[in-house]
């Protein structure tokens, strides 16, 4: 049984469609039987609305999904793409920069469980608006900081935003999509975390045309506009009728899941990886090999651009060319990541900016490519009733990650005074994750 407007099934078994009952998006009255089975050609269905233009799932939600990892993206990375001149701005240091995307995961840590139980209680649709409503107050917060103290409080608020993004967006995947196909909707969803930070960059390029803080309160509104699109979508709040210690026990058999346990562990490394490349990578290109802002903020926006496309094209690769296997792939790119991270920590400004731009891409490209593959992974791991808690945790592994990879990058920078010894650092973080998952973590066949 499909809602004939949102083409939503009752789950992943055609043979239960006759036990869904309602669309739970606001369609529950128009709900009618439309088939028992998935096409067996693949192809999205086509169900006309009243007024007379078909749905297609493909060309709606997934594209406002996209969104929110659009400007919650560029958000932050536009502070990082600005790094140079808002340093010089507020008189900051490397190690305070990095408290600032620091405090951007942290508050992520403190919410990430939490923010799968209030997906689930008020639906993607609320959850979604106050997501951008929180990112876009952070970003306004930021651009009228005076010093780092505001700064930090900013970042702070707008990591609470981005803690809800994750679940509610998987949940829209899971809700919305048949499971032949929600593969290549997390994929599509998560290619807009790359495209913003190519918008981030973009402001970072932008810098020099117009002042840094009038490019945050543009990707703010932004932001607000997304947020209200999301409006259209909010239900009614639903109710947890097994109570308190039904939730409790769903997130003990969650944390509890010795699988999904070594997947978080190997993310905290990979999330430190990732982390301190978007942190410092526009600050790196600028000093260690003297590019000036313009081509360091292109580098980082070309390393974005391949780490979108590697987030597509490599579930594409897990999804038809490996049978649905994820670990290999991942463990993959990771080790490439790290050698390409190593190769950065022997630049310096006698190499051709070409060669320092391929670098930056090689970086993006596979340290920040494993998202999508990793979260088809967390989900596959667990039974479907522990699918929002198991995004909870590792969305926490995630953050745990970010909140530690720039303090722990800049430390090393500030007292060794070059980029050198940093960069070693994270390869050896990120050589250490993908050699855990290679050894601890045993994937399930594929169906």
């Amino acid at each position: 049984m499909y809602c004939r407007y949102c083409i939503i099934s009752s789950g992943d078994n055609p043979d239960a469609f006759p036990l869904l009952l309602v669309c739970r998006l606001r369609h529950s009255d128009q709900l009618t039987r439309f088939s028992n089975r998935i096409p067996a050609d693949g192809k999205p269905l086509m169900i006309r609305q009243p007024d007379g233009f078909p749905f297609v799932p493909w060309r709606g939600r997934v594209i406002l999904l996209l969104a929110v990892h659009l400007v919650g993206t560029a958000g932050y990375m536009s502070v990082m793409a600005m790094a140079p001149v808002i340093r010089t701005d507020l008189g900051l240091t490397a190690a305070d920069f990095g408290f600032f995307l620091s405090a951007f995961f942290a508050s992520q840590v403190l919410t990430a469980l939490p923010s799968g139980l209030m997906t689930d209680r008020f639906g993607v649709g609320w959850t979604l608006s106050l997501a951008m409503l929180m990112m876009a107050v952070g970003m306004g917060l930021f651009a009228m900081t005076p010093g780092f103290s505001g700064g930090v409080v900013a970042m702070f608020i707008m990591g609470l935003g981005y803690s809800l993004v994750n679940p509610a967006t998987a949940k829209g995947v899971l809700t919305w999509y048949p499971r032949n196909r929600r593969a290549t909707a997390m994929g599509i969803k998560q290619f807009g975390v790359p495209v913003g930070g190519v918008v981030g960059a973009g402001g970072g390029m932008l810098v020099v045309l117009i002042d840094w803080r009038l490019v945050l309160m543009l990707i703010a509104g932004a932001t607000l506009v997304i947020g209200g699109l999301w409006l259209l979508f909010a239900r009614r709040p639903t109710r947890d009728d097994r109570g308190f210690r039904g939730i409790l026990k769903d997130l003990r058999a969650v944390l509890g899941h010795p699988s999904l346990g070594i997947i978080c562990i190997s993310n905290i490394a990979f999330s430190i990886g990732q982390s301190s490349l978007f942190a410092y990578l526009t600050l790196f290109l600028r000093d260690a090999t003297a590019l000036s802002q313009p081509l360091a903020s292109l580098g980082t926006g070309l390393s974005q651009a391949a780490s979108a496309g590697g987030r597509i094209g490599f579930s594409y690769l897990s999804d038809v060319f490996m049978g649905g296997r994820r670990k290999w792939i991942i463990v993959g790119l990771i080790i490439a990541g790290g050698a390409s991270v190593t190769i950065a920590a022997f630049a310096n400004p006698g190499w051709p900016a070409p060669v320092l731009i391929l670098l930056a891409v090689g970086m993006g490209g596979t340290i920040a490519s494993y998202a999508a593959l990793i979260l088809s992974m967390t989900v596959e791991t667990v039974e479907p009733r522990l699918s929002g808690g198991a995004i909870g945790y590792n969305a926490l592994a995630w953050s745990l990650g970010g909140a530690i990879g720039p303090p722990l990058f800049g430390y090393v920078l500030d007292i060794s005074g070059a980029y050198g010894p940093a960069w070693l650092t994270i390869a050896g973080v990120l050589f250490f994750g993908a050699l855990f998952m290679a050894v601890a973590f045993r994937e399930k066949p594929s169906d």
